[in-house]
């Protein structure tokens, strides 16, 4: 019980999927009062160093781009609809420019939450400010580009974990570029036209990730690729020299293309993609996917620890319905009038998240 009086407290604010009186809500919190808004750029202006932003469910647009320009905390409900029936999902999203994150947000994390720029996710609006690191996205989706730089000579760090790209992650020009990403149990949609899912990342780790129909990366050299799948027909890479490829699963018939230098351990080509997972057939990747390892796949007990290749694979495999670590609404039930002595009777169900 006192879990979850606990766990209402910290959501009540959050609550907002009823499908009669929805109303969208950021909580900042801080070291004052929880402040309350429903405009994003309100939010930002009021917030101070490492406060948490926590989004209901719904889609909060700005107009015009905006800059997060601190470290901050955002946690949204969700991004997988199947688990966000009583919230709905938490989408971020602008009519005209980018989100932009420049160095001053150092150390700011993403949680549960759909961004959907009209233009891009941006580093920096310039080749002085676009180097922040220790960056986070966990359990988030991506509707729209990532430039990890400006200038093509950034130093900023990234690390992704379970997350879901239908567009490319790009970290400047050239192989030799400095930026650095880290990838691990994400899924990557076919995005026709851009020729690989990452591009231009000089430090890049991948681990337990799915490429569906398209390029894992190109011009990365010396880039960590490991326990993942690739189901491109050509090749998982190009134009990167010096890669290292472990316990992967490739439909490709050759490694990489235009490149040289490559360490491979234990992997396997010419995979067919139909029959890897146990239902994902196209190449795009929609939420009823199971991406499981179908029966008898060579993945399956493959990976460097023992687990299986692919998102489900690893110490903490890919978690179930994307389902952030803020406290989950399972049910809500609001009676439709005030009881005789004029109290809303409401009924909520919350579990408490592991991780």
């Amino acid at each position: 019980m006192k879990n979850r009086l606990l766990s209402f407290c910290l959501g009540i604010g959050l609550f907002t999927g009823l499908a009669e009186a929805q109303l969208q809500r950021i909580v900042l919190q801080g070291t004052g009062a929880p402040q309350v808004f429903t405009d994003i750029n309100a939010a930002l202006a009021a917030a101070q160093p490492n406060d948490k932003l926590y989004f209901s469910g719904g889609t909060f647009i700005s107009s015009t781009a905006f800059t997060i320009g601190m470290p901050l905390h955002f946690i949204g409900a969700g991004v997988n609809p199947d688990s966000t029936i009583v919230t709905s999902a938490t989408t971020i999203a602008t009519t005209s420019g980018d989100i932009i994150i420049p160095t001053a947000a150092t150390g700011s994390t993403f949680t549960g939450i759909t961004f959907d720029a009209a233009s891009d996710i941006q580093y920096g609006t310039s080749g002085t400010d676009d180097n922040p690191t220790g960056i986070l996205f966990q359990r988030c989706r991506f509707l729209c580009h990532t430039y990890l730089d400006f200038d093509d000579y950034s130093t900023s760090s990234t690390v992704y974990d379970e997350c879901i790209f239908n567009q490319y992650v790009s970290g400047g020009t050239g192989s030799g570029n400095t930026t650095s990403a880290t990838f691990t149990r994400c899924i990557f949609d076919y995005a026709i036209g851009t020729g690989s899912c990452i591009g231009e990342v000089g430090n890049l780790f991948i681990s337990h990730c799915v490429f569906l129909g398209e390029q894992a990366f190109r011009n990365s050299d010396g880039a960590i690729m490991e326990n993942s799948i690739c189901t491109d027909a050509s090749y998982p890479v190009y134009q990167s020299n010096g890669v290292t490829f472990t316990n992967c699963l490739f439909s490709g018939t050759t490694y990489t293309g235009n490149s040289s230098g490559e360490v491979i351990t234990n992997c396997q080509l010419n995979v067919p993609a139909a029959s890897i997972f146990i239902n994902e057939i196209d190449n795009n990747y929609q939420f009823t996917d199971d991406m499981h390892l179908a029966p008898g796949s060579g993945g399956i007990g493959a990976a460097d620890d023992g687990t299986d290749i692919g998102i489900y694979g690893s110490s903490s495999p890919y978690k179930p319905g994307n389902v952030p670590y803020n406290p989950h609404f399972r049910t809500a039930t609001v009676a439709p009038a005030t009881n005789p002595n004029g109290d809303l009777p409401v009924n909520i169900h919350v579990a408490a998240q592991p991780n």
